[in-house]
């Protein structure tokens, strides 16, 4: 249902751009595909629920308007999620995000892709986008200024020679990915048949999902343990804490971290002690269309910041 066009593209581009002005949300890279999404954000406000709450929503909407349907558009599952660790571990999720088109086979290189994206080319860069001819009322702006940011960790380098790297690292998978198509016979749908799809299509089988979902990424072992001990610490007292405070001991204090109910009720929560793990986080939302994927990705729910 978000098979490329000039409506679903605007759209997206639209929602976006406004959840991330609202919420403060700093984006680095985003791939809309004909039924999920991928995008790799840093919050840096701890907003970043509502931030997709708003940007989903107003999608669905949109889409469910220009299609003229009313069903769901989304999967009935929250969305994936995962904390990037380290700087190996965002920069391979940026390049699974931008090669996702040609690693399903869809287009041959990244830049032929006709949906929404957010490249390397577009960080630090202030973009107006314009109010889509749909669904958005007069209350909505008609336009909003967007400014995609390029991802943390690579402070030793200009955005000129950030842009460079990573176009390097593209072009070698999207080289990987054509040795790969002629060695095994494979070929590419090209852009005129992606865009003739109909957004109404169902695949013949569903896709195989992986079973594992983790909640943080990095290829540092030492780095991942210690991010899994302090966020299951984070829940143990927050268990304990909330007892407490349900038993009416309001004077409390929550760990840092505790968003909702702090947001929702009058409760103290502690400084945090050093800096959150993590240097952004990866996204993907799917709609009810299920079709096959390029590849599971490596991504997992997180329920407290």
């Amino acid at each position: 249902m978000m098979r490329p066009d000039d409506t679903i593209d605007a759209i997206v581009a639209y929602a976006f751009a406004m959840a991330a002005q609202s919420y403060g949300i700093e984006i680095h890279a985003l791939v809309v595909m004909s039924n999920h999404i991928h995008v790799i954000i840093t919050d840096v406000k701890a907003r970043r629920s509502e931030f997709m709450r708003d940007a989903m929503s107003n999608i669905a909407k949109a889409r469910n308007r220009d299609l003229d349907r009313s069903d769901s558009f989304w999967e009935g599952k929250e969305y994936s999620e995962t904390v990037l660790l380290d700087r190996d571990a965002e920069e391979r999720k940026l390049l699974y995000t931008w090669l996702n088109p040609p690693q399903a086979d869809l287009v041959g290189r990244v830049k032929e892709w006709p949906g929404y994206m957010i490249l390397p080319d577009d960080w630090d860069k202030t973009i107006k986008v314009p109010k889509p001819n749909v669904y958005f009322g007069p209350k909505t702006p008609d336009e909003v200024e967007f400014t995609p940011r390029r991802p943390p960790g690579y402070e030793d380098m200009s955005v000129e020679e950030l842009q460079a790297y990573f176009w390097e690292l593209i072009e070698e998978g999207e080289a990987r990915l054509i040795e790969e198509r002629r060695r095994e016979k494979r070929r590419v749908l090209g852009v005129k048949r992606v865009l003739a799809t109909d957004p109404f299509s169902r695949p013949g089988s569903r896709a195989r999902r992986s079973s594992v979902r983790p909640r943080f990424a990095s290829r540092n072992a030492a780095l991942l343990v210690a991010a899994i001990a302090t966020y299951r610490g984070f829940l143990a007292d927050y268990d304990r804490q909330r007892e407490r405070w349900l038993k009416g001991n309001k004077r409390v204090e929550f760990p840092c971290g505790t968003v909702w109910l702090r947001r929702n009720s009058p409760v103290k929560c502690r400084d945090p002690e050093a800096p959150e793990a993590g240097m952004a986080s990866m996204m993907c939302v799917r709609t009810t269309e299920r079709c096959p994927d390029a590849e599971s990705p490596d991504v997992g729910g997180i329920s407290a910041m």
